[in-house]
């Protein structure tokens, strides 16, 4: 890829920056070359995919599709899993895609439409995967440099969808902690260490809600169709990266950073 994304700084203040630049640079981003093929290359090839099998033996197509939901790490090493995924039938309470606790394996079964059980012929969102695509390659150019600002950027998107799910604020809070870029978030504004994750998972999602009732005056994560609310955990978590990673301020200047940042 030869654009890189510009920004002043990491943290908070990149985060600013981004605010405002954002769109535009996401625009030049998608005429990148290397962007452009791959875009070019999946929207004329994908509508003749008729299997799952069609799908991952084509890794170029396979790569944006799971870029496009953020599963870049399944491209080389998880194909079998990737396949029985994708032929899962996303209506069955009991099938393998609707038992996983991250939900973006059952967006990708739903965008990609590859099951092997259904009784229509099911057409690929591809305009909608080409979309995320682009964000998402957005997304992981900031994120080579400053990846805490990559998963607030997941964070703003993911977590409107997420609350607006229909299911209860604990299992909200179970998929949150099964997302290793959302609990990132949680985890930093809330400043909770490694050892947090240990405990049983009924006591972080109870901890979770604790916290997040303390800082916005709710405990359900419902909350965060609210992009006010998402903004609020937004900036906590970046204010609290940037004054952890600063060997300059001291535990004093840290707390008024994070307070009146």
């Amino acid at each position: 890829m030869t654009y890189s994304v510009q920004l002043s700084g990491g943290g908070y203040v990149g985060w600013k920056l981004l605010e405002r630049t954002g769109a535009a640079q996401k625009a030049v981003l998608a005429h990148d070359p290397q962007i452009e093929r791959s875009v070019d290359y999946f929207s004329e090839k994908m509508p003749g995919v008729a299997t799952a099998d069609e799908l991952v033996s084509d890794y170029k197509l396979l790569n944006v599709a799971l870029r496009a939901f953020g599963l870049d790490a399944d491209a080389k090493n998880r194909i079998f899993f990737i396949r029985k995924v994708l032929e899962a039938d996303p209506d069955d309470s009991a099938s393998l895609v609707n038992r996983l606790t991250d939900k973006r394996y059952l967006a990708l079964n739903k965008a990609l439409g590859l099951t092997q059980t259904s009784a229509t012929d099911e057409q690929a969102d591809v305009a909608g995967i080409v979309d995320l695509y682009v964000t998402r390659s957005f997304e992981k150019n900031v994120g080579e440099r400053y990846p805490e600002i990559e998963l607030a950027l997941n964070a703003q998107r993911e977590l409107p969808s997420l609350a607006t799910r229909d299911s209860s604020a604990n299992t909200k809070w179970y998929q949150i902690i099964g997302s290793t870029s959302l609990r990132k978030i949680f985890d930093g504004a809330f400043g909770l260490g490694t050892s947090f994750a240990r405990l049983p998972v009924d006591r972080q999602a109870a901890e979770f809600g604790a916290r997040l009732e303390k800082m916005t005056g709710s405990a359900d994560p419902a909350q965060f169709t609210d992009p006010a609310k998402v903004g609020q955990l937004i900036k906590t978590y970046l204010l609290r990266t940037q004054a952890a990673s600063s060997t300059s301020l001291s535990p004093y200047a840290a707390a008024l950073t994070i307070l009146g940042g």
